[in-house]
């Protein structure tokens, strides 16, 4: 609904779509504080199936209305998506309920058709905040729901009451089941959004279905977690067990880490608004800067790209900060007995900003939505018998999740050639470096400065493709600066390949 912001962007200079955007988030925060008032505040741990069908009602009242606020008319598209997705699996149990992959499979060939479709005809040259964007997580959240439906059958332990999570045993009150994969792993490696319970045993509720779909605080950019997690929170309420001093220091605990994600969520959104509006990817194709001497180029295209990637961590550390309001991240305690709610966390901004390998980026950034990956589509790909295909594969699906342009599966191959480079590297420096950072300081420092700058000079690079969209403009962006950056990673893998090449020792033949 525009007109309700249009007044506010003009004033404040943020163009309304951005500013729907921020304004929808935000408003997570003064629901989750009624929602807590109303249901969490000095009500005890115990809770009827009454409550929970209110909560329930409460949380789908709710997400609908931010919906709503959000998109407007096109609402329809979420709404139609999900009772249809709902639909499939419903006449899959009715009428097949022994083979449920015909219900998965629907679910997941109806959202990637009707996505993409979404994507086909509302595309443009630039990045539009439309009804996609809530789409493309409701997406991944009903192809993740299929799958669960489907792993309900397909499981072989069945188990009732209470499941361990990441770091803490919570009570259900229903049946659940566990994934065969994960029988061996201990629960205190597995991520609260798709802990081992994830499969069900049964088709629940369309009103909880609907609600889950419409969380107010994860509906339009995250974070993904799985139905069952859902179900958890709506039949718990872990910080009001105990004395009345320990809810106490619940709620403190929870109040502060809700300050924390606000607090740096601000000041990303802040420098990004301040500062990354100078430094727009559009930049790199001008005139002005290709006259730019070489090394200034440079460090203004690093700069840009390091401001692509800013914006998401500012939008996902707001949206993590209303989750933990709600209490559905909330992730036991450590060991001094102080409450974690860090359970659904999309982004940790100290690990990414000191990042000194890939993999550090990869688990630092997104990782709700790579943990997605990884479960729904990473791990079913091990018939290809190849854990590089696989991770291709699954590249591959998060390139076209994201639409049709060709820079975004540019983008992720250069983030899977990176990421093999990086251990191109790893495998030829450190057995030298290792002789003098294992009894240095000064020199293990400086090797981490090195590590740190050449990661982020690789990742800050690659990154400029997916902003600027057309295969034409990113190919101006990078003739503007050489093509440095491939250079490089091609020139390290000849050296790799051909040049460094260990050759093959074979027996001396014995002196007779």
């Amino acid at each position: 609904m525009p007109f309700l912001t249009s007044a506010i962007a003009y004033v404040s200079g943020v163009p309304e779509p951005t500013l729907r955007l921020l304004v929808t988030l935000g408003l997570a925060y003064p629901i989750a504080r009624v929602y807590n008032q109303m249901y969490i505040r000095g009500k005890g741990p115990v809770v009827s199936a009454a409550t929970v069908t209110e909560r329930n009602l409460f949380i789908l009242l709710a997400g609908l209305a931010l919906a709503l606020f959000f998109s407007g008319s096109s609402i329809y598209h979420s709404l139609l998506t999900v009772c249809a997705s709902y639909g499939f699996l419903y006449l899959n149990e009715r009428f097949m309920p022994n083979n449920r992959f015909y219900g998965a499979a629907a679910v997941w060939g109806f959202n990637a058709v009707y996505l993409l479709a979404g994507y086909y005809i509302t595309a443009t040259d630039d990045y539009d905040v439309t009804w996609t964007m809530p789409q493309c997580i409701l997406c991944l959240r009903l192809m993740g729901f299929g799958f669960d439906y489907y792993d309900g059958a397909t499981s072989i332990v069945k188990v009732e009451g209470p499941e361990p999570t990441k770091k803490a045993e919570e009570t259900t009150d229903h049946t659940t089941t566990l994934r065969p994969t994960e029988q061996t792993k201990p629960p205190n490696q597995l991520p609260l959004s798709f802990a081992l319970d994830t499969p069900l045993a049964s088709l629940p509720d369309f009103s909880q279905v609907l609600a889950y779909c419409y969380f107010p605080s994860a509906f339009l950019v995250g974070p993904q977690f799985s139905f069952s997690l859902y179900r958890r929170w709506l039949a718990s309420s872990p910080l009001q067990e105990g004395s009345a001093v320990a809810q106490e220091e619940a709620e403190k605990d929870q109040m502060r880490y809700v300050f924390r994600c606000l607090g740096l969520a601000v000041v990303y959104l802040a420098i990004q608004q301040g500062v990354g509006g100078n430094y727009p990817t559009s930049y790199l194709l001008t005139d002005e800067f290709a006259s730019l001497c070489f090394l200034r180029r440079i460090w203004i295209f690093i700069i840009t790209g390091k401001f692509v990637y800013n914006k998401y961590i500012g939008v996902w550390m707001l949206t993590e900060g209303a989750c933990a309001y709600f209490g559905i991240s909330y992730d036991g305690e450590d060991s001094r007995g102080n409450r974690l709610f860090g359970g659904l966390a999309n982004a940790l901004p100290a690990i990414y900003e000191t990042a000194t390998s890939i993999d550090h980026i990869i688990g630092s950034f997104n990782i709700n939505t790579n943990l997605w990956v990884k479960y729904y589509v990473f791990k079913r790909l091990r018939f290809l018998g190849n854990k590089q295909l696989s991770q291709f594969g699954a590249l591959g699906f998060l390139a076209i999740w994201h639409g049709f342009h060709i820079n975004y599966f540019t983008t992720f191959f250069c983030e899977f050639a990176v990421t093999h480079c990086e251990a191109v590297l790893r495998k030829r420096l450190l057995p030298c470096v290792q002789t003098y950072t294992s009894k240095n300081a000064l020199a293990l420092a400086a090797w981490k400065v090195v590590a740190w700058v050449t990661c982020n000079v690789a990742l800050h690079y690659c990154v400029i493709q997916f902003d600027l969209l057309k295969l034409s403009k990113a190919w101006v962006a990078y003739k503007n600066v050489y093509f440095v950056g491939h250079i490089i990673l091609f020139a390290i893998f000849a050296l790799d390949a051909f040049v460094l090449k260990r050759p093959v020792r074979t027996p001396k033949e014995k002196v007779k």
